[in-house]
């Protein structure tokens, strides 16, 4: 029951957490990568530098998969699965 809790409540904060980087992260210090994701001018190329947040939010995930599994350390493991 313990883990439902925990994963529902995982859940819920990391759709927070997702927001409040769409607005302060995205569109605030790091919008000089973000910004072309919203402005379709002359692009190019196939990738835009939006997609450098693919990178810089999924190394986060990766790490808590490789070590809650590794380690078992079931905090990371139920937060790898909400990421």
């Amino acid at each position: 029951m313990i883990i439902a809790i925990v994963t529902i409540a995982t859940f819920f904060f990391m759709e927070f957490v997702a927001w409040f980087a769409h607005k302060y992260v995205m569109h605030g210090f790091l919008w000089n990568l973000h910004e072309d994701h919203h402005v379709r001018d002359n692009h190019d190329d196939f990738f835009e530098k939006n997609d450098y947040f693919f990178i810089i939010f999924a190394i986060p995930a990766m790490f808590a998969f490789i070590f809650g599994f590794t380690y078992q350390i079931d905090f990371l493991k139920i937060l790898a699965f909400n990421s």
